[in-house]
Formats: C-alpha cells, structure tokens, sequence
C-alpha cells in the first residue's frame, strides 16, 4: 500500500516477482504519456487503423485476450485509446498506443523497463505491452509506487480510471473490469487477470479528512480461486480501510496537521514517489 502525500509505502514481507497481468498497462500508459502528453480538452495524435491492425484484434479475440472490436479505416486518437485501456483493459488498443508513437514493440518494452529503473521498481520487469506474457513480473509494492506515480503525475489518467464505463466507437459503451471503481470513493486505477497471474488489482480510495482529500494506494497479486478478480478487488477494499484508521488529525505546535499514526517503519523519504513528468 501507498499514501504519497504522506509519504507512506509498506508491504508484505518477502514478496517474489510475479506476473502481474493487465497491470503492464499502467506502464504502457505511462511511457505513451511522456512522449505525447495531454492537456485538458486535448484528443493527441491520431491514427488510421490498417488491415494489419485489425489482424492483431482478430488475434487477440481468438486467443481470448481482452479486446475491442475496430475495423479497417478508423480514426483513433490518443485518448480514445487510453480510455480503451484503462476502462475496458482493450489490448489491441494497447497496441494501437504503440503504434501511435512510431515505435517497434520491442524498443517500446525498452522504454517500459528503462522507465521502471527510473523510477525504482527494482523488481519489475516486462517482456510485452499488454501483460498477456507470464514473463511480465513485479511485486505488490512496486506496482503500488506505480499506481501512484502514474496517477500524481497525470491528471489525464485520474479522469479517465474513475470511470465505471466508457463509450468507445464501434463497440458503444463498455464496461470497467476494476472492482468497485465508481462506487463509494474508489477511484481506480487498474486490475488485471491471466491463468498464470491470477487476480490482480491496483486500487486508488480517496478519504475527505479535514477539507483535504487523500488518495491511498492498496495493490492485491496473485488471487486464484472461483472468482479471482473479484477477490483481488475484495482484499484491495479491504486493506485500503485498514490504513484510513492509521491516518488521524493530530494536534502539532503549527496547528492540527493530517498524520500518518500507523508504524513509523512505514514512512518513506518523499522521493520514493515521483512528482512530475
């Protein structure tokens, strides 16, 4: 879990790398943003969808992966297409992304992981831009920092992620695979789901204390079972209320201040979580 405005990160004990499924995306999100950034009222380049675009949604359809449907000739913008991926998890879509900045895949990965280092996520790793791959790994705590990062950072994804649903062209309106995203005060970000992964969930939770609001972080890996994203999405929920009962009011000589009152273990130093671009 992560609270950065207070500067708070902690996690489980000896946690191994694991796949992490759709949560790649939160990267792919990330290194597509640094490079085309988007301002309020702001669509960002476009792209014509070809034959072989709609080759790879064909693909990813009879291989079961998530998806949205295009045809050949369309017109998508930046986004669209993150509403595509953030909302509804499309991978094609995450492929467009790619394709939207000129890059092969593989130099994008490149970009993925050299952005990773940059960032401090020692145990992530990724092979492909969607999460399909088993080969994309990292841990709770890293994704947590992620999940925190991309949202401080980019005011555009924490517009898009609160979304319950979407509309997108061709399909209409989509649903969002994030547990409890739209209900109460849970904001996003992202879950993701593969055989290998199991049930996995990013979720930001905002708390309203003293006229401030506060955004935490709660990160779930490897749920498996009858109903493994909804479980992930469970345990999520549950660990975010567990942390607003360490956060209270608390008088100092310069006035009552919002605190972190949990283990002092748990503070980090402010750099642990990036600011801006």
């Amino acid at each position: 879990m992560a609270v950065p405005q207070l500067s708070v990160t902690a996690a489980s004990p000896f946690q191994p790398r694991v796949p992490i499924a759709s949560l790649t995306k939160m990267m792919t999100t990330w290194v597509v943003l640094h490079r085309f950034p988007l301002g309020p009222g702001q669509n960002g380049p476009c792209l014509t969808v070809s034959t072989g675009d709609v080759g790879i949604y064909d693909h990813d359809v009879a291989t079961g992966q998530s998806s949205v449907a295009i045809v050949e000739g369309m017109r998508l913008c930046e986004r669209i297409l993150l509403n595509g991926v953030l909302v509804h998890s499309a991978g094609d879509y995450a492929q467009l992304m790619v394709a939207l900045t000129g890059m092969h895949e593989a130099t994008f990965v490149a970009a993925m992981n050299q952005d990773a280092r940059a960032l401090g996520l020692r145990h992530t790793h990724y092979v492909d831009v969607t999460g399909i791959e088993n080969g994309d790994l990292s841990t709770a705590q890293d994704q947590a920092t992620l999940a925190a990062d991309l949202m401080t950072s980019e005011p555009v994804v924490r517009g898009i992620v609160t979304l319950a649903k979407v509309f997108l062209p061709v399909v209409g309106v989509v649903q969002s695979y994030t547990p409890f995203v739209g209900e109460g005060n849970v904001v996003g970000v992202k879950s993701g789901f593969t055989n290998a992964a199991g049930g996995c969930d990013a979720m930001a939770v905002q708390d309203h204390i003293m006229n401030k609001v506060i955004t935490t972080y709660a990160v779930v890996l490897g749920e498996h079972g009858s109903n493994p994203l909804g479980t992930s999405g469970d345990d999520a929920l549950a660990l975010s209320r567990s942390i607003r009962s360490s956060i209270a009011r608390v008088a100092t000589p310069s006035g009552v201040q919002i605190e972190w009152i949990g283990s002092p273990s748990d503070l980090v130093t402010p750099s642990t979580f990036s600011k801006t671009k």
